[in-house]
């Protein structure tokens, strides 16, 4: 790859790939640009391109491929059907509460649909339940303090989502108590999980009674990078599937809905995946239930590609037109009513909301407000979550303050690769947050620590080219005297930590000596990956429009970033915005002139109004947001039905 360091930033541009983007482009009859920005993807032929553009419903796989999914699709309709206790335990982050509330709107609907209709037991809500740890008292997953207390409300099955796959102590708890633990995961299994499953000695954690992760060496599943409520999705679809292709439960549904019919298309009729028959009105909750999909995986950031990108596609549409009372307060209270609903307002305006209360309050209102059948209730919750998101970003921004002052103050740069800091002071809930800030300002790895009593939370955040998890794996292994933490995990760009106060100066000297021996100065230079390179010429509002088919973007399927080299500024350079924060001017490059923004670089107005001469940028294209006439002076012609993004200048 071409590498040119302009700004402070360094430029990665790909190759072109000319031969694949003319077959490309001429058998789909799109732009060789189009075309380049889908190899840039990793899609690299036609199939696979026509397939990422239409992205259909019917390419998702039969659940049925996913470990252990059949048995536990039987035992949680048993339980149904002998109307036993069933408690979904998931995680306080979006991805958690939405696979939460998805699998709980599941159970439910299975009640009404195909419960004993001879039971006494009128609201299936009796027999249904869920359990959020809190973040700060207990931590991430299963306890077995969590099992003890769920189990002495008679639980007889929990199932678990976003957590789970490596607690072998909790499930022989689980096991001992008489509750049937089924779990749900897509986080990596341990070493030791994925021998046993490759060499045959169990499937799973044998002491649960079924472990569903694409991610284990025994899964037949295509795809392994869904989210934790892909996962659960996953298990609403199996469960939809065996419930209704049994042929007592038909009977019960047609007795007590006197609704005959069957479907058999998407996403639970392709004729490529079978069985693929479900309840008309299940059918329904699965399209639905897809805007709790496209939330977890869009703010988990997994890669929205095949499974995840059809997911997240239909999805952003089902939030968009949601009927659903919680769905419905937490866009208005985001201000999004009436608004297409993209990726990017998943991951800052609902996402945000929905977290605040995992990391500063209460995380189990988020499924209260997801699950809620009266508007009010979901109002009155949503309410409160604007108020625990504007706490947490007050804690967020008082805390950051600090956390800069003492970067500055204590590291020194010209030793230290790594940024690790620590204060008695800080939030538990929002140091992972603060640390990707700090790692993204000075593009080295940061650990951020909260120190309680004699006990420091840390959550690590890295650049590319360091691999966090292996640097703390190291960090145990070399202090073999006594281990200097007492846990961690994660893995190559994010991890978290529990570590003694008193050890933290040792920990920060070999984590930096190991920082030190991997790092150079090239690496803590702010990589920009360009797309591809244009000229001016060739931007227009049909491109843009051709760019949509690219939608939703999130990791692994970024914005597309353009660059043009020799373009000039002509007219004023104008500052706008709170402070002078932004820049407005026009560009131009031969008789093609277009409006460009610089969000956030109006500290660099005399650098552009000092130098006369050409400049290299790179950009996102966007529809203009405002038009003001004239905004920098300027009179020449210039295509207003579409805005440069600038994203650097050179």
């Amino acid at each position: 790859m071409a590498i040119q360091e302009l700004f402070q930033k360094k430029w990665i541009i790909p190759p072109l790939s000319i031969e694949l983007q003319a077959e490309i482009s001429n058998s789909l009859r799109i732009s060789p640009v189009l075309s380049q920005l889908l190899i840039n993807r990793g899609i690299t032929d036609v199939e696979s391109a026509r397939t990422f553009i239409q992205s259909n419903l019917s390419l998702l796989s039969d659940p049925m491929l996913l470990p252990d999914i059949e048995k536990s699709s039987k035992r949680i309709l048993e339980a149904i059907s002998k109307n036993e206790k069933i408690t979904v335990y998931g995680d306080y982050d979006v991805d958690g509460i939405s696979a939460t509330a998805l699998m709980v709107q599941c159970l439910e609907m299975l009640h009404k649909l195909y419960g004993n209709p001879k039971s006494e037991i009128r609201n299936p809500k009796s027999k249904i339940s869920y359990y959020i740890p809190d973040r700060l008292e207990e931590g991430y997953g299963l306890s077995t303090s969590a099992i003890e207390t769920i189990g002495k409300t008679g639980t007889k099955v929990i199932i678990t989502v976003d957590c789970g796959v490596n607690s072998f102590e909790e499930a022989g708890f689980a096991r001992e108590k008489g509750i049937d633990l089924i779990i749900t995961d897509h986080h990596e299994p341990c070493d030791e999980l994925q021998e046993a499953g490759r060499t045959g000695c169990l499937s799973g954690c044998d002491s649960a009674f079924g472990l569903i992760n694409p991610k284990l060496a025994t899964s037949n599943y295509p795809f392994r990078e869904l989210s934790g409520v892909g996962v659960a999705f996953m298990l609403a679809w199996a469960l939809g599937q065996r419930a209704s292709t049994s042929t007592d439960d038909l009977s019960a549904r047609v007795s007590r809905t006197g609704n005959r019919k069957v479907v058999r298309d998407d996403p639970v009729g392709s004729s490529q995946i079978r069985p693929r028959r479900v309840a008309n009105e299940f059918k329904d909750f699965l399209m639905s239930a897809m805007g709790l999909a496209a939330l977890g995986t869009i703010a988990d950031v997994v890669p929205l590609k095949q499974e995840n990108r059809i997911l997240a596609k239909y999805g952003l549409s089902s939030l968009q037109h949601s009927e659903n009372p919680g769905i419905k307060a937490l866009k208005e209270v985001a201000g999004l009513n009436g608004k297409k609903i993209y990726s990017y307002h998943v991951g800052f305006c609902l996402g945000p909301r929905i977290n605040a209360a995992g990391r500063v309050g209460n995380a189990k209102k988020g499924v209260e407000m997801l699950t809620a059948k009266c508007e009010d209730t979901a109002k009155e919750i949503a309410l409160y979550l604007e108020s625990e998101n504007k706490r947490r970003q007050k804690i967020q921004s008082d805390m950051l303050k600090s956390a800069r002052e003492k970067v500055l103050n204590d590291v020194d740069f010209n030793s230290d690769m790594a940024v690790i800091i620590s204060d008695d002071n800080w939030h538990q809930g929002v140091i992972g947050v603060v640390a990707s800030r700090l790692a993204s300002e000075f593009h080295r790895p940061v650990i951020i620590i909260a120190i309680d009593g004699e006990v420091g939370h840390g959550s690590a955040r890295s650049i590319p080219g360091f691999h966090l998890h292996n640097a703390l794996l190291k960090c145990q292994e070399l202090s073999t005297d006594r281990k200097l933490l007492i846990s961690f995990g994660g893995h190559a760009q994010a991890a978290g930590l529990r570590i003694l106060k008193e050890d933290i100066p040792e920990f920060k000297k070999m984590f930096n000596t190991i920082s030190n021996e991997q790092l150079g100065e090239e690496d803590l230079i702010p990589a920009l990956n360009i797309d591809i390179e244009v000229e001016l010429s060739s931007v227009s509002r049909s491109l843009l429009e051709e760019l949509k088919c690219l939608l939703p973007h999130g990791e692994g399927n970024p914005i597309p970033v353009f660059a043009t080299r020799d373009v000039s500024i002509v007219g004023q350079v104008r500052r706008f915005g709170v402070n002078g924060k932004h820049l407005g001017f026009y560009v131009r490059q031969g008789d093609v002139s277009f409006k460009a923004v610089a969000f956030g670089m109006g500290d660099k107005i005399d650098t552009l109004k000092e130098n006369s001469g050409n400049y290299s940028i790179s950009y996102v294209l966007k529809s203009p947001f405002r038009k003001e006439n004239n905004l920098s002076g300027y009179d020449g012609m210039y295509k207003e039905d579409v805005e440069l993004d600038i994203k650097d200048i050179s």
